[in-house]
């Protein structure tokens, strides 16, 4: 229960306090990518989680640089073509509580 606190208090430091059923990525009120990266460094690290497994852009895809085609752009400015996918507060426990991402 000590990791499930942990990652309760590191969402409500970075954003505001959600039930474990919310998702970061998709709903009414997904966090912003930006804020979502500040919060995986510090989660991450602070947690001592191996990240090894986690894909960043498959929960906030990369909007890139829309009026461009992408075969011009380098990979970390190319549009991401995909719906994100959920990203829950539970998913955060349960990947904290096994000390790695799982891709659940």
């Amino acid at each position: 229960m000590r990791q499930a606190e942990a990652v309760k208090r590191l969402i409500k430091k970075h954003f505001w306090d959600m039930s474990e059923e919310t998702s970061l990525s998709t709903g009414d009120e997904p966090v912003l990518p930006e804020d979502a990266s500040e919060f995986f460094e510090e989660y991450f690290e602070t947690l001592n989680i191996d990240s090894s497994g986690f894909d960043f852009r498959k929960y906030f895809p990369n909007e890139g640089i829309r009026f461009l085609p992408n075969s011009i752009l380098p990979d970390c400015l190319k549009t991401d073509h995909h719906q994100p996918k959920p990203l829950t507060i539970r998913m955060l426990i349960d990947s904290a509580d096994a000390g790695r991402w799982l891709d659940c």
